[in-house]
């Protein structure tokens, strides 16, 4: 059967498995009531708007596990479709949310069935990466690893915001005709990012163009010099509520200090000593935080899953082919053999193109491969996350041979990412 919405089959005599309907409100009245219970009462509206409203509800799935002695949904996950640009290719992305499970029915492995049907829909619909947000720890037992930045943290003092007279830079909401402004200011900034969204107007107009903003959705506002736009910015909360998340196009210090007294004019501030910003460490306003006598906090990240490497590594096999022919081995002819433990894919280059990628099932021969990272750690060197060196620091069971180290360098570089959702 199809692995659409309407699929439904036993997992044995108690439990079937289902991916929900659009059209029954029954269905999705329980799907609701169970992540409010989980996920408390703030994701009532959001859930209602992602599953109603949003442009790409057709393609957004709901699993679900239904007790046949009660009838009711008892616990769920959902897949959500984004688009990543890596590199020069974009990649289909799926991101698991809303994961959850009623509270008498956990510890029977009800998420794990879920997670196999999502990974078989995986296949199915030609999603090669997925990603989530969720808590730490739980989801590393379905194969994920931290692999690329997601929330940073950054503490200032109210009283450090300069008080510069501006009154020249001109602050107003976005409206529908900016979209295409948006979308120049967009591409121009996430391009100097490895792995960055794909900017798609009718997702960004979804969460970002809103009248208010939570932890769920966020208001867009250009500033303006002489009635001409200059800049964008993002402005929300981050997901615990704690920050103010701010992202941006490309700005001078003129423009930091001007989204720095909107965010102190425009919220309730309870401890002026100590504004907590949601800036992402390696942007224009972060730097101009840590000049002002800012400090970073704390630091979070997507948790990632790549769960067939060789359809990721023939997905991007032109950006390593280009990496290669930008290198010192022009002309490349060799195999190399990157193992996480359970399974070796052997990358085969010919006059610095890659002929072949196959893959060897078990544990590797000693001395038989070029690199070696334990499990979904390896994700972190190839999606560009961290080099070797940094990887091996802590985990000492990540080796790689001398002969073969600058050429792993020259393929897997430590890159600056930063992927975001639309949901």
């Amino acid at each position: 059967m199809e692995l659409a919405k309407g699929y439904k089959r036993k997992l044995n005599q108690q439990f079937s498995i289902h991916i929900a309907e659009n059209s029954k409100k029954e269905e999705f009245q329980q799907i609701l009531e169970l992540n409010v219970k989980v996920h408390g009462e703030s994701v009532r509206e959001y859930l209602k708007h992602i599953f109603l409203n949003h442009p790409r509800k057709e393609d957004l799935l709901f699993l679900y596990i239904k007790d046949s002695n009660s009838n009711k949904i008892v616990s769920n996950i959902s897949l959500f479709p984004l688009e990543w640009r890596v590199g020069s290719i974009n990649i289909p992305v799926c991101e698991m949310g809303f994961v959850g499970t009623l509270e008498k029915y956990r510890g029977k492995e009800l998420i794990i069935e879920l997670n196999k049907l999502y990974e078989r829909i995986m296949i199915e619909k030609g999603y090669i990466i997925s990603v989530i947000r969720g808590i730490p720890y739980y989801y590393r037992k379905l194969g994920y690893e931290f692999a690329m930045p997601l929330d940073h943290r950054m503490f200032l003092s109210v009283s450090k915001i300069p008080l510069d007279d501006l009154e020249f830079l001109k602050i107003r909401k976005v409206s529908l005709n900016d979209i295409n402004l948006i979308d120049n200011k967009y591409n121009q900034y996430y391009e100097n990012f490895f792995i960055s969204n794909l900017f798609d107007k009718d997702c960004f107009i979804s969460k970002f163009f809103n009248d208010n903003y939570n932890a769920f959705k966020a208001s867009t506002y250009l500033i303006e010099t002489g009635g001409k736009p200059i800049v964008y910015f993002t402005f929300g909360k981050s997901y615990d509520n704690l920050a103010y998340d701010i992202k941006t196009s490309h700005i001078n210090r003129e423009y930091g200090i001007k989204i720095l007294q909107f965010t102190k004019e425009i919220t309730s501030i309870e401890n002026p000593d100590q504004i907590n910003l949601a800036v992402r460490e390696d942007t224009d306003l972060a730097e101009l935080i840590g000049e002002l006598g800012g400090t970073t906090n704390n630091t979070y990240g997507w948790q990632v899953k790549i769960p067939n490497l060789k359809l990721y590594l023939e997905k991007i096999k032109s950006i390593l082919e280009n990496r290669i022919y930008n290198s010192n081995f022009q002309g490349l002819t060799q195999d190399l053999r990157i193992s996480n433990f359970k399974t070796t894919i052997i990358l085969s280059f010919k006059n610095g193109q890659i002929s072949t990628i196959k893959m060897e099932k078990g544990y590797p021969k000693e001395g038989s491969c070029d690199l070696q990272i334990p499990g979904s750690i390896l994700f972190k060197l190839i999606l560009g996350d961290r080099s070797f060196e940094e990887i091996n620091h802590i985990i000492k069971d990540a080796m790689i041979k001398h002969e073969s180290s600058e050429i792993i360098d020259v393929l897997f570089p430590k890159e600056n990412s930063y992927p975001d959702t639309y949901y």
